[in-house]
């Protein structure tokens, strides 16, 4: 069993109907705070009473106004139905049909559903509440049975199917039933003891009295009852859990729960059970929610035999991003079988495991919609991304791209946009282009290779809009420039100085860096240095790194060899903390390439 899709109308952030489509597997959900990711979550309880309209100006339009709609779901499970027989634990299962299955009279509605019962037929069970109507569609091969449309009130019938597990064969009646919500709620029993919800805020149980079954409870309250079972009658598999505990938590080198006072204690071991000190044990209840969470999905995980859903809301706020990478990883080798459902705002989670799917919810600051990724293109996005260099979790949780020379400005601007730009830096991802000479080579049209970054921003929602790729001058003339940036409608830019260095021909930064690598000097032997090293040239297209290269060594009577990606960024604190406005050119160059006005001085520093 694992969920298919989820259907939400008119639920808290969620104004009109959005849906996510999920895999078996691990399915991502990832949006800022309040974007509507613990909403999601909500309705996967299923638990049919849930309903908290939608509230902004779209619904309530008036002051002092309500809305009246209530909110609407529709959970759709995939199962077969030998995993559906087993569920029910009964001799008889009820399949909800209509009207519209009347066609099918007498043998041949017993072949449409026994044809629908064949053990390999994949099943889906939508289940709909939360609108005064609840409902189960069942739908198998090509029988489907279920209400004719969404506010259908037809009467309802069922499949009443009879097993006798000595002789394998189904007695199938079509017969009146006390209603659809018996069958809904009937449903939702089954398969609600599968899916298991983990949460800073949900604790599992640190003591609990002896229980009738091993399956763990879906708020783990039973969870020291369940780690005593397993301790008893396990050995090899409680060996086993701890070793996935401590490779989670190195300080946690076994966890046990011996009776206690009538109860069983759950508690964790700081050294190995060969020492014989249990006399150090620390009871659950006094250590932090991420120990307990943890054991628990590893329990369910070890024990579980059939597919369950495990959903972990936000699990980088209750471990550290070490130990989330390691339990997602034993996760993916260990549940195999099992569909995962995690919130996140971390960007580990992207590459910790073979995510199926990625559902972005974006709240406009009235309603919530979902963009999806689905495996196919998120495996093509990551080569697509590898081949250019690029980490996916550069690009995570950022409004725009901007694409720069080398590596030396990629280290140095985001620091200058946070002083020129701060209405959007942090928004704003700064990245190395590779293979920059591609530009210049021959029969090669820049504009073709900008379209290659831009595509990366217009193929998934993972990638965000690029902004430009922004080049140095070099030795370009203006009107090459201008006919590339024109032709790659402005996607390529050109700094309006031969290269980041010529923004830093600063005697005093200058002293200053040297300084910091331990050469004294003075600002009137600097000046000289530049003066004659620029010559009669123009400052702004001279070649920048070449002056800087010639005065290091001049001063440092070679011993000192200037380094852009080492020296630049100092270069570029010093003057944003000291004289800020000696870059002023450069700060009006880059808020024009955002589009934005200019504006006075800052400082960052």
């Amino acid at each position: 069993m694992y969920i298919q899709s989820v259907e939400i109308t008119n639920y808290k952030s969620i104004h009109e109907r959005q849906t996510l489509n999920w895999e078996p597997g691990f399915n991502l959900l990832v949006g800022a705070n309040n974007a509507g990711k613990t909403t999601v979550l909500d309705v996967i309880d299923l638990e049919f009473g849930l309903s908290e309209p939608h509230r902004s100006e779209r619904t309530i339009p008036e002051f002092g106004g309500k809305n009246n709609l209530l909110s609407e779901f529709e959970v759709t499970l995939a199962t077969n139905f030998n995993e559906l027989w087993q569920l029910t634990g009964a001799s008889q299962l009820y399949l909800p049909v209509t009207q519209m299955a009347l066609q099918f009279a007498g043998n041949g509605a017993a072949e449409s559903i026994r044809n629908f019962a064949d053990a390999n037929t994949s099943l889906r069970l939508i289940s709909s509440f939360g609108h005064g109507l609840e409902r189960v569609t069942v739908v198998g091969n090509d029988l489907i049975q279920g209400m004719a449309s969404r506010n259908s009130n037809l009467p309802v019938l069922a499949a009443l199917l009879q097993y006798n597990p000595s002789q394998p064969a189904l007695d199938i009646q079509i017969a009146n039933t006390a209603g659809v919500n018996s069958i809904a709620g009937q449903y939702a029993q089954f398969f609600k003891p599968r899916i298991y919800r983990f949460t800073a805020q949900r604790r599992p149980g640190a003591q609990c009295a002896a229980q009738g079954s091993p399956a763990l409870d879906r708020e783990a309250i039973t969870l020291p009852y369940c780690i005593n079972h397993l301790q008893t009658n396990d050995a090899h598999g409680h060996k086993m859990l701890c070793g996935w505990v401590n490779r989670i938590f190195p300080s946690v080198k076994w966890v046990q729960a011996p009776p206690n006072g009538g109860n069983f204690e759950l508690r964790c071991l700081p050294h190995i059970p060969e020492s014989r000190r249990d006399d150090l044990s620390i009871p659950l209840a006094r250590m932090g929610a991420g120990i307990g969470n943890v054991i628990a999905m590893l329990y369910v995980v070890l024990t579980s035999r059939e597919p369950q859903v495990i959903a972990i809301d936000e699990p980088n706020a209750f471990l550290h991003p070490r130990a989330l990478r390691e339990l997602l990883a034993i996760l993916e080798a260990e549940g195999k079988q099992h569909q995962f459902i995690l919130t996140a705002h971390s960007a580990d989670v992207l590459t910790a495991v073979n995510t199926k799917t990625i559902s972005f919810l974006d709240f406009d600051g009235i309603a919530t919609t979902v963009r999806q990724v689905g495996h196919k293109d998120l495996h093509l996005l990551r080569s697509n991304l590898a081949e250019l260099g690029i980490r996916m979790t550069d690009l995570h949780a950022k409004d725009r791209v901007l694409w720069v020379e080398g590596q030396t400005e990629e280290l140095v601007m985001p620091d200058l946009l946070r002083w020129a730009c701060p209405e959007i830096a942090a928004g704003t991802s700064v990245l190395r282009v590779e293979r920059t000479g591609t530009f210049s080579k021959k029969g090669v049209e820049p504009d073709e290779v900008a379209q290659l970054y831009e595509r990366l921003s217009t193929s998934s929602a993972l990638v965000p809009p690029m902004v430009c790729i922004l080049l140095d001058g070099e030795t370009h003339s203006e009107e090459h420039r201008r006919k590339t940036e024109a032709g790659s409608k402005g996607k390529l830019r050109f700094l309006d100085r031969r290269m980041l260095e010529n923004y830093l021909l600063h005697p005093q930064a200058i002293v200053a860096t040297l300084a910091v690598l331990d050469l004294s000097t003075n600002i009137e032997d600097v000046g000289s240095s530049l003066t004659r090293n620029i010559g009669s040239a123009d400052a702004a297209e001279v070649d920048g790194a070449k002056v800087l290269k010639a005065v290091f060594s001049e001063l440092s009577e070679a011993k000192l060899e200037f380094r852009k990606t080492r020296d630049v960024p100092t270069l570029v604190e010093w003057l944003l903390e000291n004289d800020p406005e000696y870059l002023a050119p450069l700060r009006s160059f880059l808020r024009s390439i955002f589009e934005i006005g200019d504006k006075g001085p800052s400082s960052i520093f």
